[in-house]
């Protein structure tokens, strides 16, 4: 993911948006399934539709359902390299920006602004950094994909990845990309399907460790089809008084 744009040519709402009903296309979704699943609510994409601002720590749920990396700490490293490379102070900052004289305190402490507060702060440093200051300040900002560059034509949760091993030799098969020793690298959703699981279970798996393996690229997740049966067989039982240690003495 590349950091955010300084100077977006769409608010993130309406990016956020589409994105939303490009995935819903791909993938032949329902809207009130995308949302049950990817926040438990089946309404987020009406409410959305009908002008709604979403929350920045919702967005970035929607967009790991999807697939891709948060845009939270990409803006959170914009503010502060403003403030480093400005010398402006943050009350400063959350007063003229965003009607707030504590909103940088409060976003430091974990606070989640509207897209549309994004918006106007993202857009209040714009014009108040001058050009060196920009160049600085994206150079000092890690290079990481965001929703403006999710949205470029050819963009996709589901394009060709490389293989972990490096090469360049891939394929696809029934949808899926294989390298050429036949491994197959599934989404979070195909995963999930693969193991009769919720996206959003692998997701909290993730952060908890108790799922299967898992790769990333760049801003993607993607599943080895033998990581999940070996995952799942490791979880095989017998009876519901099978702890799955039955036949690991000896074991080393």
């Amino acid at each position: 993911m590349a950091a955010l744009d300084l100077h977006p040519d769409t608010p993130l709402d309406d990016l956020l948006r589409r994105l939303v009903a490009a995935f819903l296309e791909r993938h032949g979704m329902s809207a009130r399934r995308f949302g049950a699943e990817a926040l438990g609510d089946p309404d987020f994409v009406f409410s959305q539709a009908r002008g709604r601002s979403v929350r920045l720590a919702t967005a970035d749920r929607v967009l790991a359902y999807m697939g891709f990396a948060p845009v939270g700490p990409g803006f959170r490293r914009e503010v502060e390299a403003f403030l480093e490379e400005t010398g402006a102070t943050a009350s400063v900052l959350g007063a003229e920006a965003a009607g707030n004289r504590s909103f940088v305190g409060r976003l430091r402490r974990g606070a989640s602004p509207r897209l549309g507060t994004v918006d106007r702060v993202r857009a209040w440093m714009a014009a108040h950094a001058g050009v060196e200051q920009t160049g600085a300040m994206r150079a000092g900002i890690e290079d990481k994909r965001d929703l403006a560059e999710a949205m470029r034509p050819g963009s996709s949760t589901d394009a060709p990845l490389p293989p972990a091993g490096g090469g360049a030799d891939t394929e696809r098969e029934g949808g899926r990309l294989m390298n050429g020793n036949g491994r197959k690298y599934l989404s979070t959703r195909e995963a999930a399907e693969w193991l009769g699981l919720s996206p959003r279970t692998l997701d909290r798996y993730r952060v908890s460790g108790d799922g299967p393996a898992f790769h990333r690229f760049g801003g993607r997740v993607r599943y080895l089809a033998e990581d999940l049966d070996d995952w799942a067989s490791a979880r095989r039982r017998l009876s519901t008084s099978d702890d799955g240690t039955a036949g690991r003495e000896g074991r080393p």
